[in-house]
């Protein structure tokens, strides 16, 4: 075990969307990205949290084309910078908010927020926190599937980019 070793020893993925709602995981599943060692709760100086918002929105078919039926913003928050010893730039927490959405009758809207392996983007000297989180699933009615997603990387630098 070593500080230059990045992990997620919270949560990997949680259910965002149920049936079309907001799950209740949401207010309490976390992930982080933190060292591989037994004492990674000492991470000091965190910063933050940054966040990225999201949005997404459904349209009726024909005959009304302009009439929205699905939408929902999300917020993908994390806190950056933590050190751990002095040196390094980890990410102690991870999570997502869904501060407003409407879901029209009959439309259905199931996604999973899922973090992949972290690792580290800096160096065994000066490690950089690296997460990967995909926020995937359907949005559905009885006419048609539709695949959901978005893909990104944030780092614990406080950065985050497109995957």
């Amino acid at each position: 075990m070593s500080a230059d070793m990045v992990v997620n020893v919270a949560k990997a993925a949680w259910e965002v969307f149920k049936d079309g709602a907001p799950s209740g995981e949401i207010t309490s599943s976390t992930a982080n990205a933190v060292p591989q060692v037994d004492d990674w709760q000492t991470l000091a100086g965190a910063r933050g949290p940054m966040a990225i918002r999201g949005h997404w929105e459904r349209l009726c078919a024909w005959p009304f084309e302009d009439y929205v039926v699905a939408d929902f913003t999300f917020l993908l928050k994390w806190d950056y910078a933590a050190t751990y010893r002095g040196g390094g730039a980890f990410i102690p927490n991870l999570w997502l908010e869904v501060p407003s959405y409407d879901i029209f009758w009959g439309q259905h809207l199931d996604l999973r927020l899922t973090v992949r392996n972290p690792t580290n983007a800096g160096t065994p000297q000066a490690p950089l926190a690296r997460l990967p989180v995909t926020i995937a699933g359907t949005a559905s009615n009885g006419l048609r599937n539709l695949h959901v997603e978005w893909g990104l990387t944030v780092f614990g630098d406080g950065t985050w980019q497109e995957a």
